[in-house]
């Protein structure tokens, strides 16, 4: 019997007695919560139990219908620990309402829209010969759930789902059945009482020999299904694509996954339930005789390539598309260098999609040919572009327009051309005497031309690796920025080159040769004056005019540990300067009043700074959407003789909507600065060097809403050469790490995530050393409205 009503599971005295314990527990927690928070906390506390609990899934409900409050999961401890609960979500025929941090949002976002209102809507858009659409229905059916309600057919059925799972898993002996608890009015609880059994596992693995020797061909994919691995559906089909696809790649072109057969011969021994597993390939086919055709070995017979279309055979170079071919005549048949060659053509700019086809053209000693046909889709040649993008970082905020002109076809060697212009009103914090920037105070544009070639010239493609995917860019742009206290201009030129490491682990080398960048400030009289205030030469050097003869080293990866926590690794380095001094002490270059010896007029940067962060996450529950996600940054920077310190574009910024989210940009930091404090010296927000650490948990409740809830701790530093005589408290003090904790709310709108992220303060070394804490004072945080994710 799969399913128990609940007047055989709880008699009426004992839910009488379990409602009257819930509601002493309740009364008495919220007691306890005001008690410990003070008037302060019970006032906001008794708001958010008032709307938590206001919101009855009864409301807009049939009068006959029932409430699933939850579902439970009934079994032993010790099978918990050994299977995840969010397997069986894949067999829930009634989906529970999802919550986050015990709260239902998606169904008290869908209890927003009045079902007359909601009703109303639909019929309209139906009139009007319109699809599904509109505010009301887009926050009621794809943002918001409506209430589960109960059908026992289906929790019939979900119990025999669960069973199938737990079968699939390899507790073949698993039996499941379902039991109401009544809560209260129309509110029921779903027990599903499961009994998995003993685990059979698999004892021995065999290869069943049938023309081909599986047992010397595949080893390595016999290891994953060795003894003691459970005998599971999910390991069987793995296993079986991998055999298929490992058989492809060894030259049988006719295998697939569906000639690959496992008899099982399960058996009950001292150690429990065991079973012995012998493999099979099945033949290609059979004659008319009923004998059967073996799978034969093939090897790539001639290669050809065409290009689509009339008057496109010339768009790339035959020595290109030559060069990226992975597959070669009389190559041993392989698949994945077929994949090779479609993603190496379908990488280049002027190529919108590639085509393998092939067949079988006759023997060749005893072996297939398999002809190859490389079919280039070109793309076409001119392209343009406008968006507008909301930018969101360390520095400002505001919508940024912009525009490009793309010639993919350039000189037919892979390369591409492209003209870049954009502008927009941004919203930037002030330097010093102003803290209002929430209204734009700031517009920018730019204008860039960017080249992009295949390899790394001058150096030949016969010398370098396809595989490594090396590609050089070059790119000259132009660039002001008016800000409340000066105006920025700054001329680029930057010629590097970026190259795949390990394709494996997708680690990628990205190489600046050359940056030279000269950087003007047009600063107006009153922030001028200002600085003169500070008589802080690290603080003035920081809005200096300077140029820059500049190298920068990226390293970037992938990496994995156990399947479940995998991540990114990212190490920068740039330095500038150098060579220059030591070269222009020598040949005795002009300096000026500072004794800074000059390039073009002006004093040129000299600096050294790096950075690395590492971003992981642990998806813990694959099937149930809630996975963790964490981030590890810092960074460093020394300036050399030349500069009294670093320029301010290339210093370390605190706060913000990507960084320590409890604060605004630049709001935090450095060290125990106050933020509101213009006159000590220092600029808010900005420092020498920098850590942070975040994480973050993320539940998707459905294909449109997640929510999250995050911590970061961090700050910026400055070193004690940047200081004056009056400064204190900003270089590195343990106790100086800000920390801040908030919730937030992603949207998922296909083509970008919408972000809402809010958070408290809850250390602000910032404040007083009595009022650091958060519960020390009025509590204090941010709002961010972001696009993407934070990291």
């Amino acid at each position: 019997m799969f399913f128990t009503p609940s007047t055989m599971n709880s008699p009426r005295f004992l839910r009488s007695l379990r409602l009257l314990r819930d509601l002493i527990w309740r009364i008495s927690s919220r007691v306890m919560c005001c008690e410990c928070l003070g008037r302060r906390y019970a006032y906001l506390i008794a708001v958010g139990l008032f709307f938590g609990s206001g919101c009855s899934p009864l409301r807009r409900m049939d009068e006959q219908a029932i409430f699933i409050a939850n579902q439970e999961f009934i079994w032993s401890h010790s099978q918990k620990k050994v299977i995840d609960e969010s397997a069986f979500d894949s067999g829930m025929r009634i989906a529970s309402n999802s919550k986050f941090i015990g709260i239902r949002v998606p169904m008290r976002l869908h209890q927003i829209v009045r079902t007359e209102a909601l009703e109303h809507s639909v019929q309209a858009r139906v009139d009007a010969g319109k699809p599904n659409g509109g505010i009301r229905w887009w926050l009621s059916e794809k943002v918001g759930e409506s209430p589960a309600i109960l059908d026992e057919y289906l929790v019939a059925r979900t119990a025999l789902n669960i069973q199938s799972i737990c079968k699939q898993m390899g507790y073949l002996n698993a039996k499941c059945h379902a039991s109401l608890d009544t809560l209260r009015h129309r509110t029921v609880e779903i027990n599903y009482n499961i009994d998995p059994g003993q685990l059979w596992t698999i004892a021995s693995v065999d290869w069943a020999e049938n023309g081909l020797s599986l047992s010397e061909s595949m080893p390595e994919i016999a290891e994953r299904m060795g003894q003691g691995q459970p005998f599971a559906v999910q390991t069987l089909e793995s296993a079986r694509n991998d055999l298929a696809l490992a058989f492809r790649n060894k030259g049988f072109a006719s295998i697939q996954a569906s000639h690959i057969n496992f008899l099982a011969d399960t058996v009950r021994e001292k150690e429990g339930p065991k079973v012995h597993l012998l493999i099979q390939l099945a033949p290609e086919g059979w004659t008319d005789e009923d004998t059967p055709r073996l799978h034969q070995q093939a090897r790539f017979g001639n290669i050809s390539w065409s290009m689509d279309g009339e008057g496109n055979h010339d768009s790339l170079r035959t020595e290109v598309i030559e060069f990226l071919l992975a597959i070669e005549p009389d190559m041993r048949y392989n698949e994945r260098v077929l994949k090779e060659t479609q993603r190496r053509l379908t990488e280049l700019p002027g190529v919108s999609r590639v085509d393998v086809p092939g067949s079988f053209s006759g023997v060749k000693n005893d072996q297939l040919v398999y002809d190859v046909n490389v079919l280039i889709h070109p793309a076409k040649r001119f392209g343009m572009t406008t968006a507008l993008d909301m930018t969101r970082t360390d520095a400002r905020y505001g919508p940024i327009l912009s525009w490009s002109l793309m010639d993919r076809i350039a000189s037919r060697r892979g390369d591409e051309w492209d003209l870049h212009v954009s502008g927009g009103l941004t919203s930037t914090r002030p330097f010093s005497y102003s803290s209002n920037y929430l209204i734009p105070n700031s517009a920018t544009w730019s204008v860039e031309a960017h080249y992009s070639t295949l390899g790394i010239p001058p150096i030949s493609l016969t010398k370098l690796r396809p595989s490594n995917r090396a590609r050089s860019d070059f790119a000259f742009s132009w660039a002001r920025e008016n800000r409340p206290e000066y105006a920025q201009n700054s001329l680029i030129f930057k010629w590097g080159f970026h190259f795949v490491e390990n394709p494996i682990r997708g680690s990628e080398i990205r190489m600046d040769l050359l940056e030279f960048r000269r950087l003007k400030v047009e600063s107006d009289a009153g922030f001028e004056q200002w600085l003169d205030e500070q008589s802080n030469p690290f603080l003035t050097a920081r809005f200096q005019d300077y140029a820059s003869v500049l190298s920068r080293l990226d390293w970037r990866t992938n990496w994995t540990l156990r399947n479940r926590l995998e991540g990114t690794f990212r190490l920068q380095a740039e330095w500038t300067g150098w060579g220059l001094y030591f070269f222009g002490r020598s040949q005795n270059w002009r300096m000026n009043d500072s004794d800074q010896l000059l390039l073009g007029n002006i004093p040129f940067a000299h600096y050294f700074r790096t950075e690395a962060d590492c971003v992981w996450e642990w998806a813990r529950h694959q099937y149930s959407g809630l996975s963790w996600h964490g981030r590890v940054r810092g960074g460093w920077s020394i300036n050399g003789d030349n500069f009294e310190g670093i320029p301010f574009d290339r210093a370390f910024f605190a706060g913000g909507a990507n960084g320590l989210r409890g604060w605004s940009a630049r709001d935090v930091g450095p060290g125990f600065a106050d933020p509101d404090d213009f006159n000590s010296g220092f600029i808010a927000g900005l420092g020498d060097f920098q850590g942070e650490l975040s994480l973050e948990g993320r539940k998707s409740l459905n294909a449109v809403l997640e929510m999250a809830i995050f911590s970061d701790l961090g700050n910026v530093w400055l070193r004690s050469a940047s200081l004056n005589d009056s400064s204190e408290g900003l270089t590195f003090d343990l106790t100086s790490v800000a920390w801040g904790a908030g919730l937030g709310m992603r949207l998922d709108f296909d083509f970008f995530i919408f972000r809402l992220d809010g958070a408290l303060r809850v250390y602000d070394p910032s404040e007083s050393l009595e009022d650091r804490w958060i519960s020390s004072g009025n509590p204090k945080g941010a709002l961010h409205l972001g696009i993407g994710y934070p990291f």
